[in-house]
């Protein structure tokens, strides 16, 4: 698998190995280790896990998009073309990134096989070039419709290069979407929500048992788990926030207070049981204190340790989340 660079630093082009005999032909349309090591080798950073496959069929001339998900369901999505062809075209959404409003096209046909990667914080749309043409996109997130914003395919102050048809098709959505500068925006410094969850316990004479399922009991694709112990009673920890992190805590021996605070309003949630969980999404503010001697605190999370992730001074954590609600 090879990445090409696109005129945004972010839009990569993935060219796939194309195998032919005489038999006929071959291609690996998508192995996730080769993929992130494609993005890592290039400076990319390695996304969430691709979890749907959405499939699209269109005529000739028809457009669809610009569409976007909000976070926390903002969707990063993988784009390839199986029959036909067709321009997609990516636009940077997200306020707070230096190439806001700008934009790359690219033609996707079925013989080249090439894929567009199109990250969180873009808006994508696409217009057959071809009849019969047929779309695959995977997407780091599920469709979630209260999450899902558009914007107008041919907005002026972007000025998108669409191809030229005697016909061009658009959805009633996407024929009055609002222009970007009118658009909600998009940004990963949004504020933040928690949410405190009980576990199914299951159990009988013989003890109890508590199953976490990524998908299910975890609202997150896990990258990394970690537990905290032997913490004295009077020591604090945390003190900080993260920028896209989500976490799952859960205190499966023991318990311990924990402080959480999106900016506006400061709570304190004490964990005491293994059958409760508190959910922390990005954008929170948490300190953890009064660990039990017994306390072993158990931390699932979305992302890899990456420093540059972390807010550590309070007055920052709170100019950034105050930029999000702009």
């Amino acid at each position: 698998m090879r990445l090409l660079q696109t005129s945004l630093p972010d839009i990569a082009i993935l060219e796939p190995a194309i195998y032919e005999d005489s038999q006929g032909g071959s291609v690996q349309s998508f192995d996730e280790p080769a993929f992130h090591k494609a993005l890592k080798e290039a400076g990319f950073p390695v996304p969430r896990p691709l979890i749907q496959d959405n499939h699209f069929c269109s005529r000739k001339g028809v457009l669809r998009g610009l569409r976007y998900q909000l976070p926390p369901r903002a969707q990063g999505n993988l784009i390839r073309v199986v029959n036909g062809s067709a321009y997609v075209v990516a636009v940077d959404v997200r306020r707070d990134s230096l190439t806001f409003g700008k934009w790359v096209g690219v033609e996707l046909d079925a013989v080249s096989q090439r894929m567009l990667w199109i990250p969180e914080g873009f808006a994508h749309g696409f217009a057959a070039l071809e009849d019969n043409t047929h779309f695959f996109c995977k997407t780091t997130n599920g469709y979630h419709k209260e999450s899902e914003r558009n914007v107008r395919w041919n907005d002026p102050d972007i000025g998108i290069d669409w191809p030229g048809f005697t016909e061009k098709t658009t959805g009633a959505e996407d024929a009055v979407a609002p222009l970007l500068k009118n658009s909600e925006p998009h940004s990963e410094f949004l504020q933040g929500t928690t949410e405190l969850k009980d576990l199914k316990v299951i159990g009988d004479n013989r003890g109890s048992l508590i199953a976490l399922e990524q998908g299910l009991n975890i609202p997150f694709a896990i990258k990394r788990v970690y537990y905290i112990y032997d913490t004295l009673s009077d020591v604090g920890r945390g003190f900080h926030a993260h920028r896209r992190l989500e976490q799952m805590a859960i205190c499966v021996s023991g318990s311990c207070n924990i402080v959480i605070d999106d900016g506006a309003s400061r709570q304190q949630v004490r964990l005491d049981s293994a059958s409760k969980a508190l959910i922390i999404r990005n954008m929170i503010w948490r300190e953890m204190h009064e660990f039990s001697d017994d306390c072993v605190l158990l931390v699932l999370a979305s992302e890899y340790y990456d420093e540059s992730d972390y807010i550590r001074d309070y007055d920052q954590f709170i100019k950034e989340v105050s930029c999000g609600k702009k």
